[in-house]
């Protein structure tokens, strides 16, 4: 069996020994090994709607969340497109009551449940803010940079993995007579469990692609220090990370 074959085994086996499942009151509550920037627990909900019908959703931790931090993802037109734009790439909805949700067969209960979870992440991630002062948002920025500098990109592509489960990235720039696909992903908090979800997405990934298909980690690093560690880990698995600080840096890789 190759590294690639033991990654993907450890992390399927991982995720049925850390899930659970609670039967509440007409709901089935699941808790997931992944973490909120809290470091609790991520949780879905599911309702069944009929005999093959079910909704899942975050019972609106993370809308809600966010805005008890300071940043309210409905404050301004910029947000709620960018916030769209997100949950658009994962098939995910906003209920009226600030739900992140899904809608599934029981078929395709485990890829809905997938990506929903996904789209937490994401959402928490791209609009994770200090409590003190509001910043941009880092997607908006890195789309943003790739338009000012003439970058062919199309964004949010989903690629089937080894698994059978989709992966989302945010950008894609087309191969060229000079330069390969170029796969890109802006990780706003890069924390190691954020790191560690990107290389798994691009571990099930990469042998779908084209052999010289490379992944860029775009790392925001301001105001923060990113650890040694986590660099080290995208150069072991041939993921070259680009911090945000030396965006300047790589334009000609970009743009070829």
């Amino acid at each position: 069996m190759n590294l690639v074959d033991k990654l993907s085994d450890s992390y399927v086996n991982w995720l049925k020994q850390k899930i659970t499942f609670k039967e509440l009151e007409n709901t089935v509550e699941i808790t997931t090994p992944f973490m909120d920037r809290h470091n609790d627990y991520l949780q879905i909900y599911v309702q069944q709607k009929n005999m093959n019908k079910l909704t899942l959703s975050d019972s609106g931790y993370i809308l809600t969340d966010l805005k008890l931090s300071g940043c309210d993802v409905h404050s301004s037109p910029k947000r709620k497109k960018v916030l769209q734009t997100i949950l658009n790439g994962y098939g995910v909805k906003v209920s009226a009551r600030e739900e992140l949700f899904v809608e599934s067969t029981l078929e395709a209960f485990p890829q809905k449940k997938h990506m929903l979870i996904q789209a937490m992440m994401t959402v928490n991630d791209m609009f994770m803010t200090s409590r003190d002062n509001v910043q941009s948002i880092f997607l908006e920025e890195v789309d943003q940079f790739l338009f000012e500098n003439d970058v062919r990109f199309t964004e949010n592509i989903s690629f089937t993995g080894r698994s059978g489960f989709p992966q989302t990235f945010h950008f894609v720039i087309p191969r060229s007579r000079k330069s390969p696909e170029r796969i890109l992903h802006a990780i706003n908090n890069p924390t190691k469990q954020n790191s560690e979800t990107l290389l798994f997405a691009w571990t099930e990934t990469k042998d779908t692609r084209r052999s010289d298909s490379k992944l860029l980690a775009i790392l925001n690093d301001t105001d923060k220090t990113i650890r040694a560690s986590i660099i080290n880990a995208f150069h072991e698995y041939e993921v070259q990370p680009i911090l945000w600080s030396e965006r300047e840096k790589h334009i000609n890789q970009l743009t070829g």
